[in-house]
């Protein structure tokens, strides 16, 4: 994480997700399927081993901001 907040990285939840993957190989992306208030899907990836989840963009999660 210490790398990640290093430099001032622009990437979407996937590009994001894959760069820490890349990194640490217990990790895997993880698909987070949500709905916002007026019912539309969308879908949001964070990095996971099982018992810990990573969000590199949390600024993304909210389906309106993008």
């Amino acid at each position: 994480l210490k790398e990640w907040q290093s430099k001032n990285r622009r990437m979407g939840c996937v590009a994001a997700t894959e760069w820490f993957c890349k990194r640490q190989k217990q990790f895997r992306p993880e698909r987070i399927r949500r709905f916002d208030s007026d019912g539309y899907e969308y879908h949001h990836v964070v990095a996971s081993n099982g018992s810990i989840v990573i969000d590199l963009t949390p600024h993304l999660y909210d389906p309106n901001a993008q």
